[in-house]
Order: structure tokens, then sequence, then C-alpha cells
């Protein structure tokens, strides 16, 4: 069984078995003739694959995203789900039992070894002008570093945990007891042979370092470099990494990346007018999505999908009669909004927002979704953005709030962009600090909602996360993350497990599992 669990490991690690369809003609070439990747459309074809990797389900094409939710205080998963997400939303992982850490972590690397082949193979590519040359390794990188980000997510506690200087780093059941990041696969020869290398979980501090050097010289490399519909893009990587500086509360670092962004989108992107909003905010390439991954009906993930999983399709016809009502009855429609989610959503008649509510299409039971993304050929083919315009003007707004002397007056034009495009009205309604970043927070949590943000925004910021209620699989109201909660942490299942299959696979990092999970030496009651 260990022999075999090793193998399925390794080879899931392949690049060439990750691929979900043929957007962009994506093949990986990592099983062929290495001489192919010295050639412009080889190297290109790596690249590509990379981004069919990010598509997959078990990543950007539902995984992360229905994690998020199953997690935070918007969703409740129905009890006849088929198991999707169930385990997560009861706060119930175990490491023989982790719902989808297996497939997040295999999919994940997967992505950060083909993205490392393109930046070894980038040297030898003949035929290939330096800027081309640079937009690949450019978009490697930022591909890299956001794989190690998310994985960060996943599987390790935020820097306020994690980091020495952390405000809640001595507060675990032991001292730094959550200061673990992930491993690091620093080339392709440790890849490749991965038995060779003594693989093991590097510090938070040290991913961390490792995400911000790939997002910087990603930045480095695309500045100049011309945008592609579906590829990242330097605005993409400035934003990613004033993301990165928010979970860090490096809010100056923030700030500067982030206007950075602004500064060299120029006109390119731009919030959707109010009036058009309901008829647009879905829509392929619009004006605020800055990076989305492309769907089309012949490279898609089917039922698979995060729209399948999270709702049926609906009548999508601002003023109709029958609009927001199921229209088919196709899909899992697993997750539903929390009453008082709903309420959020629809307790300013004039914010548009309060249009994503839909019915969920369940016999007997008032149940509400999300039409957040809309498939307009099929309910499962429809563009995930990754980085969208709103999103920078929040962080920002965040960071000016947060950062030492905090400016409200700062705060307050970039919360306008969004705040403003949504309900067509202006200002905090309190210009005293605390009121304010609530607000920020409230309108971070409705702009950005099913886009893989919530949960983490409470657990990065330390704040206790309440549901309002218990419904179906939702079985724990309070989630404490705030300060003198941190003990408790190890035992709440607030991150997956390192999944058992690597423990398998992988000696060197048995030692290393997450606090309040099984040990392997437990699961198999063995001191080895």
């Amino acid at each position: 069984m260990k022999k075999l669990l090793k193998r399925l490991t390794i080879l899931l690690m392949l690049p060439g078995l990750s691929s979900c369809g043929d957007f962009l003609d994506k093949k990986s070439y990592t099983d062929y003739d290495k001489d192919v990747l010295t050639t412009p459309e080889g190297i290109e074809a790596l690249l590509n694959g990379v981004y069919d990797i990010f598509q997959h389900t078990n990543y950007y094409g539902r995984n992360l995203l229905a994690y998020e939710a199953a997690k935070g205080n918007d969703f409740f998963v129905r009890v006849s789900s088929g198991n999707n997400f169930e385990r997560e939303n009861r706060y119930a992982e175990s490491t023989s039992s982790s719902g989808a850490a297996e497939g997040l972590w295999l999919k994940i690397y997967s992505g950060i070894r083909t993205a490392t082949d393109v930046l070894e193979a980038v040297p030898y590519v003949e035929g290939m002008d330096q800027k081309s040359l640079d937009r690949v390794a450019g978009e490697a990188h930022a591909l890299r570093g956001l794989a190690y980000f998310d994985l960060m997510r996943l599987f390790a506690y935020p820097p306020r945990f994690s980091f020495p200087d952390g405000e809640e780093y001595n507060i675990g059941p032991t001292p730094g007891a959550y200061s673990l990041g992930v491993p690091i696969l620093e080339n392709m020869d440790m890849a490749n042979n991965i038995f060779d290398y003594e693989v093991r979980r590097e510090s938070a501090v040290t991913v961390y370092g490792y995400i911000e050097k790939d997002l910087l010289e990603a930045r480095r490399l695309l500045s100049g470099t011309d945008s592609r519909q579906g590829h990242v893009n330097y605005v993409a990587v400035c934003g990613l990494l004033a993301r990165m500086y928010l979970y860090m509360e490096q809010w100056d670092d923030a700030i500067i990346q982030g206007e950075e962004a602004l500064k060299a989108a120029g006109g390119t992107y731009s919030m959707i007018p109010y009036g058009s909003w309901k008829t647009t905010y879905y829509k392929p390439f619009n004006s605020e999505n800055i990076w989305e991954l492309v769907y089309s009906l012949s490279d898609n993930n089917g039922g698979n999908s995060l729209n399948y999983l999270v709702r049926k399709p609906t009548y999508d016809n601002p003023g109709a009669e029958n609009d927001g009502e199921v229209s088919q009855a196709i899909g899992y429609a697993a997750f539903g909004l929390f009453p008082a989610t709903v309420d959020l959503l629809q307790s300013d008649p004039d914010d548009v927002r309060g249009y994503l509510v839909c019915d969920l299409g369940i016999a007997n039971k008032d149940y509400k979704g999300l039409r957040k993304y809309v498939g307009e050929t099929y309910h499962y083919v429809y563009n995930q953005p990754v980085i969208r315009l709103p999103e920078i003007y929040l962080t920002l707004a965040e960071a000016y709030l947060r950062k030492d002397g905090g400016s409200v007056t700062d705060a307050e034009r970039y919360f306008d962009f969004v705040h403003g495009a949504r309900t067509n009205s202006s200002g905090f309604s309190s210009h005293d600090i605390s009121s304010a970043l609530e607000e920020v927070l409230t309108e971070r949590r409705k702009e950005l909602m099913l886009e893989g943000h919530n949960y983490w925004d409470y657990f990065r910021r330390g704040e206790t996360m309440k549901r309002p209620e218990l419904l179906e699989n939702a079985n724990k109201i309070t989630i404490a993350f705030g300060y003198g909660s941190s003990k408790n942490l190890a035992r709440a299942q607030v991150i997956y497990p390192i999944p058992l299959s690597e423990l398998e696979a992988n000696k060197s990092i048995r030692d290393q599992q997450n606090p309040g999970y099984e040990t392997y030496s437990e699961v198999y009651q063995t001191e080895n």
C-alpha cells in the first residue's frame, strides 16, 4: 500500500497528467525530448500547461474557491450534496479524511513543478526575442508565486500566527507551533529526483520570502510587455503583491503595489457603470477583470465546475417576472446562502449586488443561491477571474486605514470607487477609523463573495468569525481567530492537514503535520 501511494503521488505530480482540456493548444512536453523546449512553440506550450493546471477542478476551477466558501460564514453546504465539502463546512477534516486537501496539494505542486520547468528552459530557447522570453519567464514566476501563496493559505497559518514578530506567534499550544510553511521545490532536479533530497516544510517566513521574490521578479520581467487575454500581466502581478502584503500586514508596501497597479492600468480597466452592472458583471473580459482564466465549449470542467457545484441554472433577465428562478434541474446546488447573508446583500435596495441572490431550486426549501458566475451557453462554461479591479481598490482602502497614522481621506477615495459603482452613493457613514474600517471590510465581503477571500480575511486579521445559525452541515457557529484563542486553533481544523498520501510518499515530512491532526505515526500506530 505504501509503495503504491508513493508511486501515485509522484505520478500525479507530473504535469503531463494534469491537463483538463485543449485551451490555447496546451500540451505538456515534459515527457518528450527536452530539445523541443528550445523552440518558441515548445516553451509557449509548456507555459500554457501551467495555466491549464490553474484551470483544473482541483484548483481555481472549483476546489480552492469552494473550500473558502465552505469554511466561511456566507454559505452552508447541504447534507445531500454528495459529500462535496461537507467535511470542510463542518470543520471535521482529519489526516486520513481530509476532504479536497489531497487534490489541491497535488494539483498546486504540479503547477509549481511545471512553472519551474519553464523557468529552467527559458535560457535555452532559440529564435525568440528577449522581450518575449521575459514575458514567458515573468508569467511563470507570477504563477509559481501565486501557487505557493495559495498553498500557504490552505496548509499553513497566516503571518500574524506564523511569523516570529506576528501578534499571535507565541500564543499557540507551544511557542512557534504555527510557524511552518510548505516545502519549496527549488529546481527541476529536486522535482524529478525527489527521493534524493530531504524535502521538508520550510518556515512560513522563508516561504513568504520566496513568494515575494517570485512576484517581484515577475513584476520586473513583465514591465512594458503586452497583455494577453487569459494570461497574467504586469497590473495583475502588482495586485497580487498588494494581496500578499495585506496578509503580511505590510500596509505601506500594499499601498505602493496597489497604486502602482492603478497607475500602470491607466484607462485599461474601469468599474462597470451602475446602470449596466446586472447585464455585464459576468461577461468574459469585462472592464473590471484584470486577469481571468479562460474556458470554452471545448475546454471546461463540465459537471466538476464551481458553478455546477454551488447552484442550478437560473433565468437571468433583470426586471422579468421569472428573473432568478431556476431554469433547469441540473447541477448539485450544494451550497446555499445563509439567510443573514441574503439580508446583507439585499439590505440596501440600491445596491446592485442584491441581484446576485437567486433561487436554489431545492424542493420544500426556500434556500437561496449566489449567481456570481453565469454560463451563457452552458451552466459550466464561464471565465474565472483571479484578480479584479475592485479587490485592488478595497485593498488600498484597508491598507490606508491600518497604516500608522491611518488616512480616512485616502481610504474613502478608494472605497468610493467600489461602493459608488454598486450603490450610486458615496462616502463613509462615519469618519472614525474603526467605523470606516468596518465599512471597508463589509464592502470587501459583499464584493468578493465566492472569489476566495472572506474566510481567509477573517483568519489573516485574527478576528472571530461567526456564522449566523446552523443549517444542514454547518455545525460550528463560532470560529475564534481572535486574541487569546490561538491555543484552540490547533483543534479547530482551520487549515487542512498535510495529506496522508504526502506523508506516505515523503518520510522527511512525517514529523511536520499541522497541529491538531494525527501524525503519520498515530495513523499507523508506528514509530516510523
